[in-house]
Order: structure tokens, then C-alpha cells, then sequence
């Protein structure tokens, strides 16, 4: 069964909002001032019933001891991946994999040409596929009906190597990061070809701060509760 996700900085308040929205797994977002309290973040997650994964930094200037306090969480939380840009992944993984060589990769796809994503998938450990950036970034805004076939393809070809997913509700031509519900056709459909290939990674509504509202949130959940219905019934 697909897992849905929200992601959200560790505090308290955002913790209790995603649970009272109905979501049950989360991906953590971190800097080095967040992973500095990373004990303070320990118990707060310990309180909820999630299952986690954690997107490391957006930084290449991190010192060693932000990359063992990342370490640290991920073990403390029973982090099922850890998210991480490719820049951050070709300057950290070999002092990361020292620390842990049990740490499992994601990924994630950015600037990418549609010719450079094979070599990007068959260099890394594990991947993690952002509908979103495919979409607005590598098919730079091609219709649906094509996002479909080459999520497709690349799910046929490297689906093995996929550890975790964002899809916000992304619309060419719209801004980044809206929550699922603004792209309901898009959602269903990728959600549909994620069940199809038994995906058992998260499934994450990426979403801006100013979407991460009790309605907002809710109202995905809504949404994945929908698609699922709708699947088990077909």
C-alpha cells in the first residue's frame, strides 16, 4: 500500500498538525541550525506515530559535526532514507557512508536535460524522483499525457533504485510546492503507475510554508484517501 507524507521543519506544532490532518509518515526538513537541537527533535518525534525520512541540508559548507548530528537523527529516528541533492551527495556520502554504511540514499533529480536522467539514475545508490522538477524542469512543461509516458518509462527502467518520491500539486505555468489537491488529474495518475510498480517508499506532498495549513493538509489527505477508494474498488 502506498504512504502518503508531508514534510515540514521539526517543531512541536508542526508535528501535531500533520497528525491531526491524518498523516502518518513525514520527511523532516533540516539545516545546520536545526540539526544543531537534533536531541530536542528526538522526543518531540518519538510522541507521534510516524514512520520518517530526512532531507539532508541544501548545503555544501557543513562542518563534520553537522553531518554526524545528521547521522544521529536519522539512527535515533529509524530513518527509512535520507534525502539528499546531488552536490550534497558527491562532496558528503563518502564521510556520511563512514559514520553509517548502513545510510540509505535518495537521490533527487533537479536541472536535468530528459537525456541526462539515465546517467543521473545509474550513478546513484538510490534515487529520489521529484515529479514536480521532471515535469517543470526536465520536460519544461510538456502536457500531461507526456509527463505520463516518461514517468513511465523511467519507472520501468529504475523503479528498483526508487526510494522516495515528492509530488506536490504542480501546473505548468503555476508556482512550486501547492499541495495535491491543486493538480488532482496529475496526483491520480502517478499515483495509479507508483501502485502499479508496488512502491513502497514516501509519497511526499511537498508543499510551501504557506500551504502547511490544518485545511491545506487535511485537504490532501482527503485527496490520497480518494485515489485510494477509487483504486480498491476498480
Amino acid at each position: 500500500m502506498l504512504k502518503l507524507a508531508t514534510k515540514f521543519v521539526p517543531e512541536r506544532s508542526a508535528f501535531e498538525m500533520a497528525h491531526q490532518a491524518g498523516f502518518r509518515c513525514t520527511e523532516l526538513w533540516l539545516d545546520a541550525a536545526v540539526l544543531a537541537r537534533w536531541q530536542s527533535i528526538v522526543p518531540v518525534a518519538r510522541d507521534y506515530p510516524f514512520e520518517y525520512a530526512m532531507h539532508f541540508p541544501n548545503r555544501t559548507d557543513l562542518s563534520d559535526e553537522t553531518l554526524a548530528q545528521a547521522v544521529e537523527l536519522y539512527r535515533a529516528l529509524g530513518c527509512r532514507c535520507m534525502v539528499i541533492h546531488q552536490p550534497m551527495y558527491d562532496r558528503f556520502h563518502t564521510a556520511l557512508h563512514r559514520l553509517d554504511p548502513t545510510l540509505q540514499f535518495a537521490v533527487e533529480n533537479h536541472h536535468l536535460a530528459l537525456t541526462e536522467i539515465d546517467d543521473w539514475a545509474g550513478a546513484n545508490e538510490g534515487l529520489a524522483l521529484d515529479v514536480e522538477h521532471f515535469w517543470m524542469l526536465t520536460l519544461r512543461g510538456a502536457d500531461l499525457g507526456r509527463l505520463t509516458v516518461k514517468v513511465g518509462e523511467f519507472l520501468g527502467r529504475w523503479g528498483h533504485k526508487l526510494r522516495h518520491v515528492h509530488l506536490p500539486g504542480y501546473v505548468p505555468g503555476y508556482d512550486e510546492h501547492r499541495p495535491m489537491y491543486c493538480a488532482r488529474e496529475l496526483v491520480f495518475n502517478v499515483l495509479t503507475q507508483l501502485a502499479n510498480v508496488q512502491f513502497e517508499g514516501l509519497i511526499v506532498s511537498e508543499v510551501s510554508p504557506e500551504f502547511q495549513t490544518p485545511n491545506d493538509l487535511r485537504m490532501d489527505v482527503l485527496l490520497f484517501d480518494t485515489w485510494r477508494a477509487a483504486s480498491f474498488r476498480d
